[in-house]
């Protein structure tokens, strides 16, 4: 599923406009990044949580310039799932087969 039909699938759920839910979407991106930004995670209950990691500085191959390179220091957003999700997808996958 791409963003479009994201978009279309809340519109017809939540009976609102597709515009109305692309801007509560993109409200809801901009808080996000914004408690990202300040160095801090939330979880979202059910879903999981999300948090910033320092990857350090690292050394790494590229074949397109067939050599090794040293790469920067980089923050990274994390995710790690809430035990509630994983276990409602495990049940889904065992239902489906």
């Amino acid at each position: 599923m791409n963003y479009n039909d994201f978009v279309k699938n809340m519109a017809k759920r939540m009976d609102l406009s597709q515009t109305e839910i692309k801007r509560l979407l993109k409200q809801n991106f901009d808080t996000m990044e914004k408690t990202l930004d300040s160095e801090s995670g939330f979880t979202i209950p059910g879903l999981g949580t999300f948090g910033i990691k320092i990857r350090d500085e690292h050394k790494a191959y590229s074949p397109f310039h067939e050599s090794f390179m040293i790469l920067p220091k980089k923050r990274v957003v994390t995710f790690h799932p809430s035990s509630v999700l994983k276990e409602e997808l495990k049940e889904r996958r065992i239902d489906n087969e």
